[in-house]
């Protein structure tokens, strides 16, 4: 091989050299890029998660604020829950103590009579919104059916549906399995509506709702007082047996 064939093939393998030299280059530079923008994605992940994070603190923080209140709202409700049941057994025991009432039949048991009689047209809307009321109860609808009747009694407050209403507001809360608020119902019944006709299941159902919270004591005055007010009647009959149901 002549020397002048030697330097072109030194040449031409110093040129494969460095091409392959600068080929290596450029795909570590593209490489380079490359980790610079999946470490720029991780980067804004990163301040997204921190950014979900802070949002959920906050919203925890808010629940958690929501939940306090709520909790007061609970225990105050069930405070003055107390305190009513509280008045209603004090009720009680002076009823037990006193001496007997004067026996009232089932027969005299009337409807509350309204001081002034309402018009016709009143007492036909009465009626409807009444009977309304009433269709939301049997479809078993009872928070509602408790709104429809409060609202019956705020637009109607002496109709010879009043007591009803105030009865089936009780019943409502009986069936939802509210019973201390079912007594307080029924009691608003006894005070208001003395005469009325649903009185003597209001008593006795105030009854069978201590009897549920466990208070025998309290139920066995209400059964008494059952019996004593309307011995002839329905109610009195269920009374006798709860009686005897009671330990």
């Amino acid at each position: 091989m002549t020397m002048k064939a030697k330097i072109y093939l030194f040449f031409l393998s110093l040129f494969s050299l460095l091409l392959n030299a600068c080929v290596s280059i450029d795909q570590l530079n593209s490489d380079v890029a490359d980790l610079k923008m999946e470490v720029a994605d991780l980067k804004k992940e990163n301040q997204n998660l921190r950014k979900e994070m802070a949002d959920l603190s906050t919203q925890i923080d808010d629940t958690q604020s929501s939940l306090q209140e709520l909790r007061g709202q609970i225990d105050e409700q069930q405070h003055n829950t107390n305190k009513n049941l509280k008045e209603i057994k004090d009720r009680l025991n002076r009823l037990e103590k006193a001496s007997s009432p004067s026996v009232v039949t089932s027969s005299s048991v009337t409807s509350a009579i309204p001081e002034t009689t309402p018009p016709p047209s009143a007492l036909f809307d009465a009626e409807e919104v009444y009977n309304e009321a009433y269709r939301l109860f049997k479809e078993g609808r009872y928070p509602e059916a408790r709104a429809a009747f409060t609202k019956f009694l705020q637009q109607f407050p002496q109709t010879e549906y009043s007591d009803n209403a105030q009865f089936w507001i009780g019943e409502a809360y009986f069936k939802e399995g509210k019973i201390e608020e079912a007594i307080l119902a029924y009691e608003e019944v006894i005070k208001k509506y003395p005469q009325g006709n649903k009185t003597p299941d209001a008593l006795l159902k105030q009854g069978v709702s201590f009897k549920i919270l466990g208070d025998n004591d309290n139920a066995r005055i209400i059964f008494k007082r059952v019996i004593e007010k309307y011995p002839n009647s329905p109610q009195a009959d269920t009374a006798r047996k709860e009686l005897e149901g009671l330990s």
